[in-house]
């Protein structure tokens, strides 16, 4: 770690999560660089960025990222998996270069996103998993000990989502599991087999959390997915922050007993059976409703900001205010689709956008250009 000194950030990756990190340390006057690798990215329409670079394929970013230089280490923010991945097959001269809130090891990383690898590592912590196998050969799925319906998952990466529209494949018969299998392995995407847990759709909880350089969590976060898309194994279009004590301790201590330092948000199911939250995944990066907690209420990029450049560690903060994030564009589509299956009330819809605090995942006030950015976004997506 370099000495203690302001730095210039760079942002890679401008959708939800990197625009409400250039914006927080914009508003603080810290100097931001947008390098965007994939088109109709609506951050890169912010008013908080200095510089705004467009790259494709690694060569390009990383002559973009080599560009923002200007004699200090700054801090870079990868936002999301594909970020992570190319920080990862560059990582000696990329951590060389910037200061990251990663682990210094970089295997540690790895072994966190892989979900072949997450059960091992939740039983070093003892942290409890959901039945999971790794989808290696037919015959493992065709001799399979785990109860229907099952989960077909990739190993890791968010290119899986890109390819089936959508992060997981349900399957309630081994057949069809196989079937799946065969589709998911002909787009070359390596998988594990999941049981699913039951009635736990409207029971999904995260932990977000910035952890320090010194391996002491700064930072906290946890909540629950109001509303998500694809509907019940999507991503969030509302989510909404509250206690949940049980999520934050096994989240920390998985984290913690993997030596992990960073962003990092853990996801969780709660199993009515055994009255257990079951860790589904780990991502080593900020969560899609970070911005969260980076507005007014809470502001984890400036504690992290901070902690990169060397300052002394501030006591821990736990953000347990009741404060609702919601993507509009994605959430209608997603509530008109519950309400043609008779699973949401107008009152339940509007819910989130009446509550006293609240934060949008896109819009603001003083930063109103990437809300323009959106309709081509979602047009690039259909």
């Amino acid at each position: 770690m370099s000495a203690v000194e302001d730095r210039p950030a760079v942002v890679l990756g401008l959708l939800w999560a990197g625009l409400s990190f250039a914006r927080s340390l914009g508003r603080a006057r810290v100097p931001v660089t947008g390098i965007s690798m994939h088109p109709h990215e609506f951050g890169v329409r912010s008013r908080y960025l200095r510089r705004v670079r467009h790259a494709y394929g690694d060569a390009a970013v990383l002559d973009e990222l080599r560009a923002s230089l200007d004699g200090t280490r700054p801090v870079l923010l990868p936002e999301r998996d594909d970020h992570v991945e190319l920080v990862l097959r560059h990582w000696d001269e990329v951590s060389a270069l910037f200061e990251l809130p990663l682990p210094p090891d970089q295997m540690i990383t790895r072994r966190l996103r892989s979900k072949a690898r997450l059960p091992e590592e939740a039983a070093l912590a003892d942290v409890p998993v959901p039945p999971t196998v790794e989808a290696d050969s037919q015959e493992t799925l065709r001799t399979l000990e785990l109860r229907p319906p099952y989960l077909l998952k990739p190993v890791e990466g968010q290119h899986f989502a890109g390819s089936f529209g959508q992060k997981v494949l349900v399957s309630h018969t081994r057949d069809d599991l196989v079937d799946a299998w065969r589709e998911a392995k002909s787009r070359g995407f390596d998988t594990v087999v999941q049981e699913l847990v039951p009635n736990a759709h409207d029971r999904i909880s995260s932990l977000f959390v910035y952890i320090g350089r010194s391996g002491k969590p700064l930072a906290t976060v946890t909540g629950i997915k109001v509303r998500q898309g694809p509907i019940r194994f999507g991503t969030s279009a509302v989510f909404r922050t509250r206690p949940e004590p049980r999520v934050r301790e096994l989240g920390l201590r998985l984290l913690e007993k993997a030596d992990y330092r960073g962003f990092a948000q853990t996801e969780f199911a709660y199993d009515e059976r055994d009255d257990e939250f079951k860790l589904l995944e780990v991502n080593t990066r900020m969560p899609v409703w970070a911005g969260i907690a980076m507005s007014r209420y809470f502001d984890i990029a400036r504690i992290a900001y901070d902690d990169l450049c060397g300052r002394a560690e501030p006591e821990r903060r736990d953000f347990e205010d009741d404060v609702s994030w919601s993507f509009l564009a994605k959430d209608v589509y997603v509530s008109l689709a519950l309400a043609r299956r008779r699973e949401l009330s107008a009152r339940a819809f509007l819910d989130p956008y009446l509550r006293r605090k609240k934060v949008r995942a896109v819009l603001a006030a003083d930063d109103p250009l990437p809300a323009l950015g959106v309709l081509g976004y979602l047009g690039s997506k259909l």
